[in-house]
Formats: structure tokens, sequence, C-alpha cells
């Protein structure tokens, strides 16, 4: 009860601002990332809650907090970072905060037969540092594809991507298969059911925009654990 309670008061008074972050901090859904990239110029800055009970980062015994930031740029690169706080610990304790800064390549935009394709590298500059500890280290391809029903003003969103266990590195999360689908009506395109595989488990959640901007997610790991986000994104005029 403390951490649903944690977790509303946190999506209406939280720190963050998007469209679509994941609860790692890239266009996503619940916990999987999309290939999907915002337009040349855009910034977003969210928060995410990460429940213990699916975070080995604190041997299950923490819930933590996430904080990041994107900005895409030349229209096929993006750049994240995103620092995790963990939350509870006794004053004074060490590895409080973890630092995980992600880049990811668009190598095709989604067309009317193409889905977008997106190379995605998690942890970066911690992988590359030796004797440092690495909590959500990833490297994975995705693939994602939007199918339209005029009929029911109906609009189906689907991806799929693999993680390699050792590509450039060992990874921590999104390995092997993972995949997702997220579902949306003409009539309503502010709101989004979700669902996605990790690799490890299923998760379900609920979307929300409001104003373009501001977006508000709710969902459950392995549906049972509460988790949320908050973000908002906006764009640099040039």
């Amino acid at each position: 009860m403390v951490r649903v309670v944690l977790i509303l008061c946190f999506l209406v008074f939280g720190p963050g601002w998007l469209v679509g972050q994941s609860l790692s901090g890239v266009p996503g859904y619940v916990r999987v990332p999309k290939a999907t990239f915002f337009e040349d110029g855009t910034l977003f800055f969210g928060s995410g809650f990460l429940p213990q009970q699916y975070l080995p980062y604190t041997q299950n015994n923490y819930d933590a907090l996430a904080v990041y930031g994107s900005v895409t740029f030349l229209s096929f690169v993006e750049i994240d970072l995103r620092v995790t706080r963990i939350l509870g610990l006794p004053e004074g304790s060490n590895h409080v905060v973890d630092r995980v800064p992600t880049i990811r390549f668009r190598i095709l935009k989604e067309k009317k037969w193409i889905p977008a394709v997106t190379i995605g590298l998690h942890d970066v500059v911690t992988s590359l540092e030796s004797g440092v500890a690495r909590h959500f280290g990833a490297s994975y391809l995705v693939l994602t594809k939007n199918f339209h029903i005029p009929a029911w003003y109906f609009n189906i969103e689907t991806t799929a991507g693999f993680g390699l266990s050792s590509f450039i590195w060992k990874n921590n999360e999104l390995m092997g298969f993972f995949g997702a689908v997220a579902f949306s009506h003409d009539k309503a395109p502010w709101l989004s059911l979700m669902f996605d595989y990790d690799g490890v488990i299923p998760n379900a959640g609920l979307r929300v925009v409001f104003f373009k901007h501001l977006n508000l997610t709710a969902g459950f790991l392995n549906f049972s654990a509460l988790t949320g986000s908050v973000s908002y994104q906006f764009r640099i005029k040039r």
C-alpha cells in the first residue's frame, strides 16, 4: 500500500516530463524499447518508478526512481542519460546512484511496407570502463511497424527485437527475443494500451497523453508489481 501511494503521488507531482517513454527512458512501452525516433531536435525529460520485485540491481530489497533525459539529432541518432536512485537506503550508504548513458542509431525509417529499424546500446560509458559495476547494460536490434485499420478507426503498433548476451559487452537486460504491441483508437489517440515481453517477464500498461506533450504511464510488471512514469517532450525550433 505504501508503494501504491508513492507511485500515485509521483505520477501527480513527479519531476518528469514526454511521448511514449519506457521505464528505461528510451522511446518504448513498459520495459521494451521501440525502433521509432522522435523528430530531429526533440528533447524530453522524465522519471519512472522501479519496483523492488523486479530490480536485481538492489537484490530485490529496495525500490528505485529513474530520472532520464534524451535528445534526438541528425534525424538518426538519439542520446539518452538515465540516473537511477535507490530509495530507502540507510543514510551514508554507497552506490545509491547508477548512471546509464545510452546511444541509439536508426537504420531505417518506417514506411508503408518497411518497419523502422534501430540499434541500441545501453550503459555505454560504464561498459567501456574497467572495474565499474554495470546493472542496465544492453545491446540490441529492434524493429517497429504500425498497422492501421480504417474500418475500425484502430491502430496497432508492433515491435520485435533481439538482444545479444555478449555483443560488445555482457547484457544485463533485453537478452534474447523481446517484443511489444500497443493499441489505440483514432477517436482517442491520446490513450494507448500496451503489452510487452522483455525477454524475461510479460508486462502491461496504460499510457495517457495530455496536450500532445505530457505523458503518464501506469503499468504492471509480470502483471503483479505496480510501476509508473511521467514524462514531457518538446522540440527545439531552428
